[in-house]
This record gives C-alpha cells, structure tokens and sequence, in this order.
C-alpha cells in the first residue's frame, strides 16, 4: 500500500478511482449481479475492486445477508466520502474546462450501441452544422455509462438512472419487433406468430440493458436452448446475422432504415422500451454541451421521427413515412447496396 506523507504529518492514499467508483456501484444497488449487468464487469471482477478497495483502507466494506449487499459502519463512511470526492471530481473538471477554452470544445456521447451506431452517429453532420468547432467522443456501449462518474457528459440509455442528481430527460420509446431475412423466409418458411418461433432459429442479443427476459416472457413457453441458434452481445453484430439469413432476431421498428433485407414478421409480437436522455446538471454551463443535448434532443423528435413515440407504428408505416419525408437518404451507407 502506498502512502505519501505530508508535511503536517497525515498520510495520504494512493487510491484506484476505478474502485472507488466499483464500491458505489454496489453500495447502491445493493448486489454485485445488479451491478455486474448494469457495468458489464463479471461478478468476480467486481469482487476483486471491493477487495483491493478494502486492502487499501485496510477496513470492511461490505458484508452479505438475505436482504443482499449491505454496507458496515466502516463503509457507509467511505460511501460518503466518496460522493464528496465525486462531487469534487465534477468541480475540478468544470474548472478544467474553463481553463481550456482555447482548445476545441469537446462533448463525451454514450449511447446504446443500437440508437448510437445506427441512429445518432448517420445524424452527426447535424451537429457539426449547429456547433462548428466541437468535438465528438462517442462511445457506444451496451453497459450503463457512468454519467455520474463523469465516464462521460450526456448518455442515451435505456434505463433510467437511480442517481437523483442527475437531469434525466424521457427522449421517447423504442418499440421492438421481430425480423428475418428474406433469404432466412424463403428457406424456411413464414412465420405467423411468435408461436412458429420454437420451430425457427432466433438470434438473441445478450448485453446489458438488454431486457432478454422480458422477450421471453413474450414467447411460447419452451426451453430457450432449443431455438437460440445465436447469441450475440452487440447491435451489430445481431443485425448482420439477420440479414445474411442466420434466423428471426427482435430489432426496432425503424430497422429497416438501415437494411430493407429484413422483413416484419410474426406481426402481433411487440415490446416497448423507454429511451433516456441523462446529463449532470452542470455541463449546461457550457455552449457547446447545450448544443449537443438539443442536438440529441432533435434526433428523437416524435414529430419528424414518430416511431419514437408512445404509439406504435409498424415497420412498414415508417417506410412509407422515411419516404415520404426524404429521410432514408439518411442510411443510404447502410443500405442494401453497401457490399461488406
């Protein structure tokens, strides 16, 4: 363990941040597999942070009962004193910013990869219109950003945050519906309903934010193993099996903005998600961070793009839709013409 001595004699310690912010991701969820899925760490990953964090201090934690995770005296005092490092991160980081307005203004973006890759980053050139001069870091990933942490500025997720000092901003609903290939269709049959789907290979997206069990709750009771013929952990990934015909996999309603490969099937079948727009009420402070939260706000505007909306529109209203408004151009680099 390193120390640093001060000349008034207190010791100062060398902490990992990394563990610091582990420890109050547990602490608040009170689980370490709720916080393995919200931060896509394994459960033993995770253990070992607490137990380096431990190490450190040289105190417990944590400890364990039937209600889940609980925190000792010892830790509900690192608990506080870590949100007031926190808070002190985001004042230094402000301070920062301030000092370097001489360089570009930059804007950390996460997002799902899904809603990032395949609906904000074809809508950037907006952006870089309204706010010349500013620089993006986008990341996509299917765990929750650390927005808290200041992982990053502004998130897009689907779910909404349990930190009430966040501005969490409801951006509108994505609406899930089940595709295949038309290749996948003509080889292997229509599918009717979501009960047809035991009888057919389904590709599955396991990530977090990713509400797996909420689909199958949706589809005939059956053993999952038995049509799972694919499991993926990105958007991508999902979308190009489907489309080069490896089974019926569930995607957003405006998939087929991206690819016109993939066909609505087993029509009654839907799930809904919220989508959420989650910022620090601080980074408002700083022009080139409201232009990105308005920017991101346009992107899901349910007057232009209504299948964010409560209300669902199927797959084939938001072709003649897109079409209508002269928005497909919008995804013509993902199209069917785009040879990988």
């Amino acid at each position: 363990m390193r120390q640093m001595e001060h000349g008034d004699g207190t010791a100062e310690l060398d902490i990992n941040w990394d563990d610091v912010r582990v420890f109050l991701l547990v602490a608040r969820l009170s689980s370490f597999r709720a916080a393995s899925v919200e931060s896509g760490v394994s459960v033993n990953a995770l253990r070992r942070r607490i137990e380096a964090l431990e190490h450190k201090i040289n105190a417990v934690l944590l400890t364990r009962s039937a209600k889940g995770v609980e925190l000792t005296e010892e830790g509900r005092k690192v608990e506080e004193t870590a949100q007031a490092m926190l808070e002190q991160a985001r004042a230094l980081a402000r301070l920062s910013s301030r000092s370097k307005r001489g360089l570009r203004a930059t804007v950390r973006v996460g997002a799902t990869e899904g809603l990032g890759a395949f609906w904000l980053v074809p809508r950037l050139v907006d952006l870089f219109e309204r706010a010349p001069g500013i620089q993006v870091d986008f990341r996509n990933d299917m765990r929750v950003p650390d927005v808290s942490g200041l992982e990053v500025d502004i998130a897009v997720q689907l779910e909404r945050p349990a930190d009430d000092e966040l501005k969490v901003v409801r951006l509108g609903w994505l609406h899930i519906v089940l595709f295949a290939s038309g290749d996948y269709i003509s080889r292997n049959g229509i599918i009717e309903t979501s009960q047809d789907i035991p009888r057919h290979r389904f590709i599955e997206i396991s990530a977090p934010q990713i509400q797996s069990a909420a689909l199958k709750a949706e589809l005939p009771e059956d053993d999952s193993r038995s049509f799972v013929a694919l499991r993926v952990n990105t958007a991508s990934a999902q979308v190009l099996a489907a489309t080069h015909g490896a089974g019926v996999t569930a995607l957003p309603t405006y998939a087929r903005l991206v690819t016109h490969k993939l066909h609505h099937v087993a029509r009654e079948f839907t799930l809904k998600r919220d989508i959420w727009l989650c910022y620090h009420p601080s980074v408002v402070e700083f022009r080139h961070m409201r232009q990105a939260i308005d920017w991101i706000k346009a992107s899901f505007d349910q007057e232009k793009f209504p299948w964010f909306g409560e209300e669902y529109l199927s797959p084939d209203e938001i072709d003649r839709l897109a079409v209508k408004r002269g928005l497909a151009p919008l995804f013509s680099g993902f199209r069917d013409e785009h040879k990988l």
